[in-house]
């Protein structure tokens, strides 16, 4: 019981965390949050369905202990450009190679 009540105050800590360190470098820090926390639930979310139609419990279970509030894989410090007809980015692409 008290691992499922320190769960949620883990992540509201590592949410308040990355606010912190996207104010370091300037911008909109709840719309920045927002939109990380958002593309990590998307690559989660595929995970999850590609280890559910392989019934994959260890995987899914091991998912369950993913938090979406994670920006290790985000350089703040970079530049980054989203506009022009360049190739869209696929999700499946970028999850290819994971393996839990």
């Amino acid at each position: 019981m008290q691992r499922d009540v320190h769960r949620p105050q883990n992540r509201i800590e590592a949410y308040h965390k990355l606010r912190s360190a996207i104010s370091q470098v300037g911008g909109k820090k709840q719309l920045i949050a927002n939109v990380i926390v958002a593309y990590n639930s998307i690559l989660l979310s595929a995970l999850l369905g590609r280890y559910r139609a392989a019934a994959d419990q260890k995987a899914i279970m091991l998912l369950r202990k993913i938090s979406p509030v994670t920006w290790q894989q985000i350089h703040f410090l970079g530049r980054y450009l989203f506009r022009g007809n360049r190739h869209p980015i696929g999700v499946e692409a970028l999850l290819a190679r994971v393996v839990l």
